[in-house]
């Protein structure tokens, strides 16, 4: 270790994380930082930080905490918990929300480094090696699920990829202290999101035939076992805390329920792999980084000096479990989710990184110096250029921007009319428009915490007409389409036949404060006939 220490490679890695947390702060999450929380995932969990952030102006930052941990939630507890943390020494902002989807990427390549220089005793190696994730393409697109996009799966990726490689420092589970990192990683990682204990129940099968299967089987049962329960310990409680939740959102919504129908993707087996393996290799891989990985095997293994016995690395095995595990749980779920397959990446590459050692074993220090200093060359120019680049069309830009200013309207029209609790509707499924879209703009912009009610949407299921009028009835805004697409769920099917009785009804008693084009919608904005009106 000492060794190690004194290598160049990890004060190298420690200024490169520096710099890439420079790039990503100033001018990658910058860019989004003003644009309204697309994507209703990232609506939800910006949200419950906000609502930790206040609780804790009103109550204390370590009851906020608590109440973070243990408030019920049916994804994952962590992104409001240390989101909290991070308003706390700099303000509740999106900035500070976002930067913690960087911390994630950056606790994922430290790890990748330790287990790949242990594993090689090369530090170079391994500092290449953990240059890797930032030569993907998904974590910055402007995508569902990018390092750009506060929600779970970005966070559960680097999760995993954390605790993938505390399994390989493991050793085989042979070193008692790399076992609890992986206990302590497994349990961080299933409270950041609930639905990776399917995963694991996979990947903790696998570890215990592979271990059984070695030669000092007694030390590797008992050190998984220690795992196994380091983790239970950390996650259990919160687990229990959330069971009925939990049950409901995933047992009934994705397998049971009416919703699962709907939402269901129908595709055969050859679809189900077409789709995943299309999702992998373009979504979140992307051609750059499967370039960079087969060049770097390739330069190293034409680097070797003579022939060298195949390297019996653990890595090999790890990154296939980490790979199957979550893909066999993709495969067999019959609602086909784009955004998750990022949990597939992390066990990939751990492979390639187990692909550089074997074919690097007999190169030079120098030869694996200068290799290993152009793929981090590679990656971080790469990366520079995606934090660098345009981020948005302009036709996107001005939509966002418009989304903005209606939130400012109905913000000052509220303020003026002495609301105190304003009711929303809009008469489709929209991440725009909602309550909750329009609860967070007038946050980051106003930095008011309003009590916004949704009236409508009630859902994606198909609402009968008394319930929809009833909600028009209370609201106190309300968006109408006068011109434009059906939408795909029941609910807008249902609001497009019943527009006109919408219309007349709004004419009658509410008043137009705006006409707009919205995502090719010719849009009104109605309000109450008591508020001020510009």
């Amino acid at each position: 270790m000492s060794a190690r220490l004194r290598s160049p490679a990890p004060w190298i890695l420690l200024a490169v994380l520096a710099l890439e947390f420079f790039l990503f702060d100033r001018f990658g999450a910058r860019r989004f930082t003003g644009v309204y929380p697309r994507w209703n995932d990232q609506t939800q969990y910006l949200g419950e930080s906000y609502t930790a952030f206040e609780y804790a102006r009103a109550h204390g930052f370590f009851a906020a905490l608590w109440q973070s941990l243990t408030n019920v939630s049916a994804q994952g507890t962590l992104h409001d918990f240390f989101a909290l943390i991070a308003f706390k020494l700099t303000g509740a902002s999106r900035s500070a929300a976002l930067a913690l989807n960087f911390l994630a990427l950056a606790a994922w390549q430290l790890s990748l480094f330790a287990a790949v220089a242990r594993a090689s005793a090369r530090p170079a190696l391994g500092l290449a090696a953990a240059l890797l994730p930032l030569a993907l393409t998904g974590p910055w697109q402007d995508i569902p699920g990018s390092a750009y996009d506060f929600r779970l799966d970005h966070l559960a990726m680097c999760a995993l990829g954390v605790t993938a490689s505390c399994a390989w420092l493991a050793d085989r589970f042979q070193s008692r202290a790399g076992s609890v990192l992986f206990g302590v990683a497994v349990g961080l990682t299933l409270l950041t999101r609930f639905l990776t204990g399917t995963y694991f129940v996979v990947i903790f099968g696998g570890l215990l035939a592979w271990i059984a299967a070695g030669s000092d089987r007694r030390r590797g049962l008992l050190h998984l076992a220690l795992a196994a329960s380091i983790a239970f310990v950390l996650a259990a409680p919160v687990f229990w805390i959330n069971l009925a939740t939990i049950r409901e959102y995933y047992l009934i919504g994705h397998y049971l329920g009416p919703e699962s129908t709907i939402r269901a993707s129908n595709l055969s087996i050859v679809g189900a792999l077409r789709f995943l393996g299309d999702q992998l290799l373009n979504r979140h891989l992307g051609w750059f980084v499967v370039i960079v990985s087969a060049a770097a095997a390739l330069v190293f293994a034409f680097l070797r000096r003579g022939e060298s016995s195949p390297a019996k690395s653990p890595g090999w095995f790890i990154g296939a479990l980490f790979f199957f595990a979550p893909a066999l749980v993709l495969f067999l779920h019959k609602q086909k989710s784009e955004v998750v397959v990022s949990a597939l990446v992390p066990g990939l590459l751990i492979l390639a990184a187990t692909v550089w050692i074997a074919a690097a074993r007999r190169a030079s220090p120098l030869q694996l110096r200068l290799a290993s200093a152009l793929i981090v060359l590679a990656a971080l120019g790469f990366f520079a250029r995606q934090q660098t680049r345009s981020a948005f069309s302009v036709e996107t830009l001005t939509e966002t921007r418009r989304v903005n200013t209606l939130a400012d309207e109905v913000y000052d029209r509220a303020r003026r009319g002495g609301l105190r609790e304003l009711r929303v509707g809009v008469d489709y499924i929209t991440d725009a428009l909602d309550a909750q879209a329009l609860r967070i703009i007038c946050y980051e912009r106003q930095k008011v915490w309003l009590a916004i009610d949704m009236t409508l949407p009630t859902g994606i299921f198909e609402p009968d007409e008394p319930t929809v009028m009833a909600r028009l009835a209370e609201s106190d805004f309300f968006f109408l389409t006068a011109e434009g697409p059906e939408g795909g769920f029941p609910y807008d099917r249902k609001l497009v036949a019943l527009r006109p009785q919408l219309r007349a009804w709004c004419d009658a008693h509410l008043r137009v404060a705006n006409e707009f084009h919205l995502g090719g919608r010719r849009m009104l904005l109605y309000q109450r006939r008591n508020l001020p009106f510009p």
